[in-house]
């Protein structure tokens, strides 16, 4: 080698060595980190929307560190409790039930506000669901008057979220008939069985819980819509106009008109920062592949996951993103770093029809490899059911890989017990039954099968 040569790549191995150490030290030597979110039903929505999450994560984790596993839970309110036990450290939960863990109202009622919740994202959009049995002459929201109707089941979002809608309805309990005694894990087969007329679910769509009532019991969507579904609209922040878009379903053939929450992405306020910049910093940088991993993801878009929160932003979400590749969204701001809670925007991350009748729900199918597969057969809920009964733990996704949802040691990915219920009639809870004084909330007896 040249004298000249030698000397110049000697002073460049002086000054890029130093940096490239600097550079590599972090995910070489980092001490990794474990990350679990709470999800919901295995049939539901929540969790393979928790699965791309660690996907993504753990496609990259031997760059940055961070491991994630999947936990499939009872739901929004079974979430909150597992947060507060440190059980997770992420959580997916409704919109409205997060609005009153941290207002303490609605079924938190005369608790102490939940300071502790910390926004990360909004998500797709839940509605509100009303399903009526083939047999039940039920075509309007106003026909359930006087029928067996069951609410959710006690404690939990989808209660939360049907009880709200009665109550601007003005109805009362005597107004329906009571519904029949269940056995745990089938909350909703009397929709086929002929022992109940109608339901309501809180559920990102398409669902495959819906999807099997409408298949094989030939279950209806009814629309939820009217003047006093307009005033709970104007009330209450936490809610919006949707449509769940036509032909997900069989037999379903046009949109139907109701009003959806938000899947919110929570954390508490102890989880580090850095965590936290690495699961917005991944999800930014992928987002296009995170949409095309279920229907319910695909209007998804940077800015709107990131347009207001219901808590405080966590503090890993206000730093500067980076630049973004040329196929996603730049992000918009980040937040208020006040101590004052901060106000929802009207605004949809979603795609409005010109009709002005609300964001769609699921109108794109999944796309190529990307996707995540059908549930096995073990891995699925007793028929259309709230609460998972499964014989061992399911796949999210391909067979594990380095990356795999399912690797992270300490966190193995199990589905919840099926605990047992009694029958949701249209009631409110009593005091017993409502969620412990925060950070102890209580745990949904039953998994919402929208979820």
């Amino acid at each position: 080698m040249r004298p000249f040569a030698f000397s110049a790549l000697l002073r460049l191995s002086r000054t890029a060595l130093p940096w490239l150490a600097a550079v590599l030290a972090p995910s070489l030597f980092a001490s990794p980190a474990y990350v679990t979110i709470g999800t919901g039903a295995l049939n539901g929505v929540y969790y393979p929307t928790g699965g791309a999450i660690c996907r993504l994560l753990n496609e990259e984790s031997a760059r940055h560190g961070l491991h994630c596993t999947v936990q499939s839970t009872s739901g929004s309110i079974a979430n909150l409790a597992a947060l507060a036990k440190g059980e997770v450290q992420l959580a997916l939960m409704q919109s409205d039930v997060l609005y009153h863990a941290v207002h303490g109202t609605g079924p938190f009622a005369g608790q102490a506000p939940d300071d502790q919740l910390r926004s990360l994202l909004r998500l797709h959009k839940e509605s509100l669901t009303l399903i009526a049995s083939a047999t039940s002459n039920i075509t309007t929201l106003a026909d359930i008057k006087g029928k067996r109707v069951d609410v959710g089941a006690p404690n939990s979002g989808d209660r939360a979220t049907s009880r709200a809608l009665l109550d601007a309805m003005g109805w009362r309990v005597a107004d329906f008939s009571r519904p029949p005694v269940i056995s745990p894990g089938n909350r909703l087969e009397g929709l086929c069985d002929g022992t109940l007329d109608a339901a309501f679910v809180v559920a990102g769509h398409p669902n495959q819980a819906i999807g099997d009532l409408t298949g094989r019991c030939q279950a209806r969507l009814i629309p939820i819509e009217g003047e006093q579904v307009d005033k709970l609209l104007k009330q209450h922040p936490y809610y919006d106009r949707s449509r769940i878009g036509a032909n997900l379903y069989p037999g379903q053939t046009s949109g139907v008109n109701t009003f959806a929450v938000t899947a919110e992405l929570v954390a508490l306020a102890s989880l580090p920062e850095s965590e936290v910049r690495t699961l917005r910093d991944v999800l930014n940088e992928r987002l296009k592949q995170f949409t095309r991993l279920h229907p319910a993801l695909t209007t998804l878009t940077w800015e709107g996951m990131q347009a207001g929160s219901i808590a405080l932003l966590h503090p890993g979400m206000l730093d500067a993103v980076p630049t973004l590749p040329a196929d996603t969204l730049t992000a918009s701001g980040a937040g208020a770093t006040s101590g004052a809670l901060p106000t929802l925007p009207p605004a949809s991350s979603a795609a409005t029809p010109s009709d002005g009748t609300g964001p769609l729900e699921g109108t794109a199918p999944l796309e190529g490899s990307d996707t995540l597969p059908e549930q096995p057969a073990a891995a699925t809920l007793s028929t259309s059911s709230g609460a998972a009964s499964t014989n061992q733990a399911p796949a999210l996704t391909k067979p594990p890989t380095p990356g795999s949802a399912t690797l992270a040691p300490g966190h193995p990915l199990t589905p919840p017990e099926a605990p047992a219920s009694a029958a949701t009639p249209l009631e409110a809870p009593s005091p017993q039954a409502m969620p412990a004084s925060p950070p102890s909330h209580a745990v949904e007896t039953t998994a919402p099968a929208g979820q």
